[in-house]
């Protein structure tokens, strides 16, 4: 039976073969065209293939890709194909590529996909003829988020021992983000604390930038400068401590995360040979091992810190903002808050009955307890923390951090509220022998008075001078008021603390009655002015609310008429004078570019034109026209080329750089008090009002083409500041071409 099956079987299969040799003998060409057309079909198919499952399309047709489509259109990649940077080159590499990625679409259909997809690149597809490049990446400077960032010494040495990847850096930790540059990898190497290596913590290793003009909890008042305290030697830490948070520890059970082959997890650890394969060999993040290490400077009252995993909350339950300090100091470690409740008090401004707060500066600028009554002290051993706990060696650190004569200000406020004090509670115990047993009202004002005076006391007033004294002088008022509650008949008088200029700093910090101060090109003589000439402080200066600022009041009145020439034209108009000589412009790396001068410089003197100014009298336009007939024998067609500078000066639009500069400021305040990185934008900012201020007060009469090119600069900072701003925001806003840099 099975003999028979199996001949019949035999017999069939013969059979085919036959018709199928018969066939072919009999229509060989017709066969060959038949193979090509397949042929062609299946290449034409396979290409195709090919390229539609390259596509982003294809990519993100799995739901738990779209993120990262997403992330790549945003990006500068998004020119790039998939293929391009997940298959290594050559027809290798995509052979590779296309073989794994055959697996994911199994598991897609199957089910078994990871919902956290997990890509490696490899950085011959970063540097791949037309991408990068090993000399170019060595050549090029980069700066992110202002720290001056060198390749060629992360990818041609050993860091930390360890051989680093181009994806080691840049990854997509960051949500939303593709292939963005991922700080905690830089917090991780150079604030790991298990092998320390000290030059890689220094501060100024990476924020190099200590020039720009920055605003401390974008307080518009509040201009601050990095370089003036560097330059007087005053350490990171005095100001910047607790900034680094997380010590990197390896993470409880991490390896049975990944791993359950029993060989693995029960030998022995091998940490170099680990990180070979996991960091070097493979894109492994450094916080899929080990725990976050974070950087950044927490600011009080603020729950979004824009630290990475979530630990922006960790840190402000260690921030205390509510009870009113910055950082979980050193101070708390030892100290309750009772204990020191109206020193703290004092210094944020808070706590006199029925006063309006008013913060110390220091405050506002997140100057802690450490920063005061601790001084950093570099040593051979590392930086040691030596305690300044008495006033007297305390004030040392105001001298330290501002300069000379800073710890003599702070002596003499001391002085100061010892005076007032005693003055306040005399009055306080005048005014309770005055109303003796009388009216409960008055009694109560007086209450307030006298709690508020043990408030100073207990505060130590020079933790908060300004708060201190408006508390004083409310409490003198208060005991006037309680007498007139008793004696109808009784006047209030004027209470007056000594909270003027001269009475408060600056009789003994810059020695102003004797010492010049540089004002325009100049040195200014304050004595001349003050003490003979009878001026005072807001003759010349902006009052204490808008602190700081200088202006030209009454100088005509001696420098001007029979006084010219006691002082130089551009000691005061300095903006003229540079505009004039086509000098001073601000690029992106200096505000010492020279540009065209006026025709004129070399031969014509201001007051060769402004000729009024010799006779005491204001200059017009009519009066520099009298100046040039006079000088080119009455030709009228030169009086007529001042009306034509004056009208080609008017088509300059200064406003719309204004409007620009403005609003991009505002970009920049909003950017501030959410923590984002500003300080590049900041500087940008700063160069191009300079460019503005130098047309506006230079008035481009003095040099049209000088003040054109001026206006250009500063549209062209004002744009790369903006640019600057979106690299770094979550907030979009610009053209979506704009954001390639």
């Amino acid at each position: 039976m099975l003999r028979q099956l199996w001949k019949l079987h035999r017999e069939f299969v013969s059979g085919i073969f036959r018709v199928i040799k018969h066939g072919v003998s009999e229509n060989r060409k017709g066969l060959l065209i038949s193979l090509s057309i397949i042929g062609v079909f299946v290449a034409v198919l396979l290409v195709a293939v090919l390229e539609i499952t390259a596509t982003p399309q294809f990519c993100g047709s799995c739901h738990n890709m779209n993120t990262y489509i997403e992330s790549w259109r945003n990006s500068t990649h998004k020119d790039v194909a998939c293929t391009e940077c997940h298959f290594e080159p050559g027809l290798k590499g995509m052979l590779v590529g296309k073989w794994k990625a055959q697996a994911h679409i199994v598991m897609k259909i199957t089910g078994t996909a990871p919902s956290r997809p997990h890509t490696q690149i490899s950085d011959d597809s970063c540097l791949r003829e037309g991408c990068h490049s090993v000399t170019t990446l060595a050549e090029t400077p980069v700066v992110f988020k202002g720290v001056h960032f060198d390749h060629e010494s992360h990818l041609g040495e050993l860091r930390r021992g360890k051989d680093l990847r181009c994806v080691s850096c840049h990854s997509q930790i960051v949500q939303g983000e593709h292939l963005t540059v991922t700080e905690s990898t830089c917090f991780a190497c150079h604030f790991y604390g298990g092998e320390r290596e000290e030059p890689l913590a220094e501060c100024q290793l990476c924020h190099q930038e200590t020039k720009a003009k920055i605003y401390i909890d974008a307080n518009e008042n509040m201009p601050f400068v990095h370089k003036d305290y560097l330059d007087r030697n005053v350490p990171c830490e005095q100001c910047h401590f607790d900034v680094i948070f997380g010590d990197g520890h390896l993470n409880d059970n991490i390896c049975v995360q990944c791993h359950s082959e029993p060989d693995i997890l029960i030998s022995e650890v091998n940490a170099e040979k680990m990180h070979k394969l996991h960091v070097s060999e493979h894109k492994v993040e450094c916080y899929r091992c080990h725990s976050v290490i974070d950087h950044g400077i927490i600011r009080p009252e603020s729950t979004d810190m824009g630290l990475e995993d979530g630990a922006g909350v960790a840190l402000m339950n260690n921030a205390l903002p509510g009870k009113g300090l910055h950082y979980d100091t050193n101070c708390v470690k030892c100290h309750s808050f009772d204990q020191h409740e109206s020193i703290r008090l004092m210094y944020m401004g808070a706590g006199a009955a029925e006063i309006p707060d008013y913060p110390s500066p220091m405050y506002q600028a997140h100057a802690d307890c450490d920063s005061c009554h601790i001084a950093i002290t570099p040593s051979a051993d590392g930086d040691k923390p030596i305690l300044r706990l008495s006033f007297d060696k305390a004030i040392q650190s105001c001298a330290d951090c501002h300069g000379e004569g800073y710890d003599v200000m702070a002596k003499h406020w001391k002085d100061i509220l010892t005076d007032e004090i005693k003055v306040t509670q005399k009055e306080l115990s005048d005014a309770r022998k005055r109303i003796g047993s009388g009216a409960s009202s008055a009694s109560e004002i007086l209450d307030i008075a006298d709690k508020n005076l043990a408030f100073v006391r207990n505060g130590h007033g020079v933790h908060n001078m300004d708060y201190a004294l408006k508390i004083l002088e409310d409490t003198r008022e208060r005991a006037q008021r309680a007498i007139m509650v008793v004696d109808s008949t009784y006047k209030l008088k004027p209470v007056d603390t000594p909270n003027g200029c001269t009475q408060l700093c600056h009789s003994c910090v810059e020695c102003i009655q004797t010492k010049p101060v540089p004002f325009g090109n100049s040195q200014f003589p304050h004595d001349v002015h003050v003490e003979e000439e009878g001026f005072v402080c807001l003759d010349c200066h902006s009052e204490r609310s808008d602190h700081g600022k200088t202006f030209l009041r009454n100088c005509n009145e001696c420098h001007h008429g029979s006084g010219v020439g006691s002082v130089e034209c551009s000691d005061c108009h300095i903006e003229n004078h540079n505009l004039y000589n086509g000098q001073n412009a601000c690029d992106e790396e200096s505000c010492d570019e020279r540009g065209e001068k006026n025709v004129m410089v070399d031969a014509v003197a201001c007051d060769e034109c402004h000729v009024e100014v010799a006779d005491d009298k204001r200059s017009t336009v009519d009066g520099i026209k009298g100046t040039c007939l006079e000088c080119h024998d009455e030709d009228e067609s030169y009086a007529k080329m001042v009306d034509e500078w004056i009208a080609e000066a008017a088509t300059l639009n200064t406003q719309e750089v204004e409007e620009m500069l403005a609003s991009t400021q505002r970009m920049v305040l909003r950017m501030i008090k959410s923590g984002e990185y500003t300080y590049d934008a900041q500087d940008l900012l700063n160069k191009a009002e300079k460019n503005l201020k130098l047309v506006v007060n230079g008035n481009p009469v003095h040099n049209y083409a000088f003040s054109k090119d001026l206006l250009n600069k500063s549209k062209d900072l004002v744009e790369k500041a903006k640019k600057d701003l979106q690299t770094y925001s979550t907030i979009k806003t610009l053209d979506e071409d704009e954001y390639i840099r």
